[in-house]
């Protein structure tokens, strides 16, 4: 127990510390200076600095993967799930956007090659999640709430968005509230953007 307490509290320092100076500025001295420990001590844990940070954003990405699934199971219609995964992932998103910031525009694990230890585990992470936001697109799909189409591809759709939105509000771009930028997003996935009251020469395929 002593161990795992301890490399939590190394993983969060590291998170911290890649947050604010990113992976290139981020080093052992300044993880064990914010985990008010020796620098020797991260070395029992961890062999060198690339095994520290993918334990650390492996860390952040589960975190943040299990927060959401437990806000969303507490919802009980697909609709309600697929707001609340929405507004969860932003929210949590926004408290840690320094450090998502980062490894979105920094260091994107899944760019390596797939034969890679670093991506194959991510990709992993990755797809677990996709897998979760496909599951309540399906319960959509047997319930009758949303047409039977190509799930897979629209849980990737879907999932695609909340991180091109995070981006906007991650730069800067846009000061609109969670909420608000939720109603966008649920609004393009359910209707889209063609106008439906319109007459159009060619038929949408």
């Amino acid at each position: 127990m002593l161990r795992e307490f301890r490399v939590r509290e190394i993983l969060d320092a590291t998170c911290r510390v890649v947050a604010s100076h990113g992976f290139q500025g981020a080093t052992v001295e300044r993880v064990a200076e914010e985990a008010e420990i020796a620098k020797g001590t991260v070395y029992l844990y961890f062999q060198n600095k690339d095994e520290l940070f993918t334990a650390a954003v492996e860390q952040g990405i589960q975190n943040f993967t299990g927060q959401v699934r437990t806000q969303v199971a507490e919802a009980l219609t697909p609709i309600e799930k697929l707001q609340r995964l929405i507004e969860v992932s932003l929210e949590l998103s926004d408290t840690y956007r320094d450090f998502f910031k980062t490894l979105l525009l920094e260091r994107n694990f899944l760019a390596a090659s797939p034969n890679h230890p670093e991506a194959a585990h991510m990709l992993d992470l990755y797809l677990a999640h996709i897998h979760f936001i496909e599951e309540i697109i399906q319960d959509g799909v047997r319930v009758g709430v949303f047409r039977p189409h190509n799930v897979e591809a629209s849980a990737f759709v879907l999932n695609e968005a909340i991180r091109g939105c995070f981006q906007q509000r991650a730069l800067g771009l846009t000061a609109r509230p969670v909420s608000e930028d939720a109603g966008i997003l649920l609004d393009l996935f359910f209707n889209g953007v063609l106008n439906q009251h319109q007459n159009h020469e060619e038929p949408v395929s």
